[in-house]
């Protein structure tokens, strides 16, 4: 998370929800086009027999030379090979689905073909009727159903980005709750938009079902930020913590920060039990190992809170503690799991009584 005087870290979250916000709004704003295209093409008159223009709809009749199916991962693609009468031609047109008219016809089947403006929209076999891919019936679909994805997520980015910028330096457990409300509020959303998008009968309806599942998307965040904010809490207490001085060398995770010469860049484990602790970057403990001096004396035992290095806040946010130690008139941190907790302080503050 971004500290106060950090106002950088804000920018990329509040670039990238601007930028959905924009595409979200772009997408829905092309909505009313695509249904008025839609009603176009469902008012226009038929054309005289026998003849075609792009200001009528024309029916011809065709047969039926076959049936293609190709599937590409979930993805399946339904084709009818088609020739019209009086003309040995085939043309491969791709339909909506597979009902009702693909699954239905055979090859020798006469059907209907309704032509506007040069392409073929719909196709009838008897009283069935199936749109074609070149339909505009559908065509407003997923530019709602996307629009009303990425309208939210952007928004929700925005929140984080205005979170992460204005926030205060407070207690851990109080750190961001409003953000994952808002994150899990706003992904929920957009996922039931999508949905609503691609399979509702009319836009209303789709409007309806995204704003119908507002309610359950927040009450899904507030459960789930007070769920977090209950772990913080309880991470926040150190009161169970008492040192215990190991019985045998371990090597336990953990970060000594401070301006001193022990604490380095990638040494992420402290040797206890083996005689003074001592920082390593090994897992085993056993090279490049810095010790710790008698002059180290511990403090107190606290949260991971805001102000501390920023890969202590992510990493040991929920399951860590931070030992705060002096040597001599310099502050040194010794950031730990709460399971090592016990073990590193009883050998920290052994070390610093001395035998």
């Amino acid at each position: 998370m971004a500290r106060r005087g950090e106002p950088w870290k804000a920018l990329p979250p509040v670039i990238l929800g601007l930028l959905l916000v924009l595409v979200g709004a772009g997408l829905l704003a092309t909505v009313p086009a695509q249904l008025e295209k839609n009603r176009e093409y469902v008012a226009a008159r038929a054309c005289p027999a026998g003849s075609r223009s792009d200001a009528c709809k024309a029916t011809v009749s065709a047969t039926v030379r076959g049936t293609e199916k190709e599937s590409s991962g979930r993805i399946v693609r339904y084709w009818l090979l088609l020739a019209e009468t009086g003309s040995g031609d085939v043309q491969r047109v791709q339909m909506t689905g597979s009902a009702p008219v693909y699954d239905a016809v055979r090859t020798g089947d006469e059907v209907k073909l309704t032509y506007w403006r040069g392409e073929i929209r719909t196709v009838r076999f008897g009283a069935a009727a199936q749109e074609t891919k070149a339909s505009p019936a559908d065509d407003w679909r997923p530019w709602l159903a996307f629009g009303l994805l990425t309208l939210p997520l952007g928004l929700a980015l925005l929140l984080i980005g205005w979170w992460l910028r204005h926030r205060q330096p407070v207690a851990a457990w109080a750190d961001a709750w409003p953000v994952t409300v808002g994150l899990l509020a706003a992904t929920v959303l957009g996922c039931a938009g999508l949905a609503a998008g691609m399979v509702a009968d009319d836009v209303r309806t789709a409007c309806l079902v995204t704003a119908g599942s507002v309610p359950p998307a927040l009450g899904l965040g507030g459960l789930y930020a007070l769920r977090l904010r209950r772990r913080e809490r309880r991470a926040a207490d150190t009161s169970d913590i008492v040192p215990v001085a190991p019985s045998e060398k371990r090597c336990v995770d953990a970060i000594v920060w401070g301006d001193v010469p022990y604490s380095v860049e990638g040494f992420g484990y402290l040797v206890i039990g083996d005689g003074r602790p001592a920082a390593t970057p090994d897992p085993a403990g056993r090279v490049a190992r810095r010790e710790l001096p008698a002059t180290l004396t511990v403090q107190r035992v606290r949260a991971v809170r805001p102000g501390d290095p920023d890969a202590w806040y992510s990493s040991y946010k929920l399951d860590g503690v931070v030992i705060e130690c002096r040597d001599g008139d310099r502050q040194v941190l010794v950031a730990t799991s709460r399971g090592d907790a016990s073990l590193t302080l009883g050998a920290l503050t052994a070390a610093s009584v001395g035998p």
